[in-house]
């Protein structure tokens, strides 16, 4: 009678230890916060019109058809159409850096998982003064920090296109809101958290883009005087 080999039973402790040992290690240097991170960081921090850590109840996420190869005839001048809270009213690319992400107008974690938010507290692309948009480094904003300066980005809309060209690279603290802030001038603020394997980070990176173009589908609506008494 053949022999059955005992091997497979004296392995089998040893490789269930190493197992357990290796889960027990796993679990010690929690990467799964990381994960949470990513689906719940706080970009706009105290910058956000909601906590992010609260969401918004009953928030309804609207997805919008947005027309990236538009052909008809443009203008210079035009109005700017301020979103519904949870709308997606934007798209933003970048060729050189592989960046071609939907862009809702609003913030927090709702939002964040389905592309960028362009944050109330600044103004919607094309307009006067700090377009705010920020987006998960692990998702649409993953290659962010290959961007350069003097690259293009534009950045389409329901109501216009709009090219801007990267004039700086930016890194700050999340607690520092510089870069957030209103501007004199008009500019694109792209932002996301630093690649950082093991845990969470508290630096931001991106760049600010100086816009270059605007062009607009509609002609800007002339508005009448009031009539004098």
């Amino acid at each position: 009678m053949e022999k059955k080999s005992i091997l497979p039973q004296i392995l089998m402790p040893f490789l269930i230890t190493t197992l357990c040992g290796g889960i027990l290690f796993l679990l010690s240097i929690r990467p799964y916060e990381k994960a949470q991170t990513y689906l719940k960081v706080g970009f706009m921090d105290n910058n956000n019109v909601i906590p992010q850590s609260e969401g918004i109840a009953g928030l309804t996420i609207v997805q919008t058809d947005i027309d990236t190869k538009f052909s008809g005839k443009t203008y210079q001048n035009g109005d700017i159409v301020y979103p519904e809270y949870g709308t997606q009213y934007a798209v933003v690319e970048c060729d050189n850096a592989d960046i071609f992400a939907p862009v809702y107008w609003g913030n927090g974690s709702e939002l964040l998982e389905h592309g960028g938010c362009n944050t109330p507290s600044s103004v919607p692309a094309g307009g006067e003064g700090n377009t705010v948009i920020s987006a998960h480094v692990n998702t649409f904003f993953a290659e962010l920090d290959n961007v350069k300066i003097g690259d293009e980005v534009k950045v389409y809309t329901d109501y216009g296109r709009f090219t801007y060209k990267v004039s700086e690279l930016i890194e700050f603290q999340s607690t520092d809101k510089k870069y957030l802030k209103k501007s004199n001038k008009d500019i694109l603020t792209l932002y996301t958290c630093e690649k950082d394997l093991l845990s969470s980070s508290n630096k931001r990176v991106g760049c600010i883009c100086e816009l270059k173009k605007r062009e607009f589908y509609k002609e800007a609506e002339v508005k009448e005087a009031a009539n004098e008494e």
